[in-house]
């Protein structure tokens, strides 16, 4: 009688902590979320002036605004969404921040924030790829816009 006390009280105490477990949040890696933002790209200053931004997201639907006024919403070809889900899936979220003369007259600023959901870390060689990227894309939209 004793010793099924003690194995029932151990059970008892097991599916305690299991289930008082299950309240807790599960350590997982994100997932990408429809809607939710992937990359941003930002360009601003320079002797033009720029102040032009594109936003992409999971799925590869881009917002564009140049100059503050809404360029254009889309959804990238399918060439491009190919790129993006490769890089989604091997790298790490960053954050780059360029200026071509620091506190200088002109100075532009290049901006990218890439939340991949990739385990390696990018190199310099691969954020100033995804850099360009991000340049030539906003380049291509803002021509076809017109």
């Amino acid at each position: 009688m004793k010793r099924s006390a003690i194995t029932l009280g151990v059970l008892f105490l097991l599916c305690a902590l299991l289930f008082g477990a299950c309240d807790r949040p599960a350590a997982v890696r994100p997932t990408a979320e429809p809607g939710a933002v992937l990359l941003a790209f930002e360009r601003t200053g320079g002797i033009a002036g720029f102040m032009d931004r594109l936003v992409v997201g999971y799925g590869g639907e881009y917002y564009l605004t140049s100059g503050g006024q809404v360029e254009r919403i889309g959804l990238l070809s399918a060439e491009r969404r190919g790129q993006l889900q490769t890089w989604l899936a091997s790298f790490a979220p960053f954050t780059l921040r360029l200026e071509d003369n620091p506190g200088g007259p002109d100075n532009m600023v290049r901006g990218l924030v890439w939340a991949g959901l990739g385990r390696t870390n990018a190199g310099e060689a691969e954020q100033q790829e995804m850099l360009k990227w991000a340049g030539d894309l906003l380049a291509e939209l803002s021509e076809t816009g017109r």
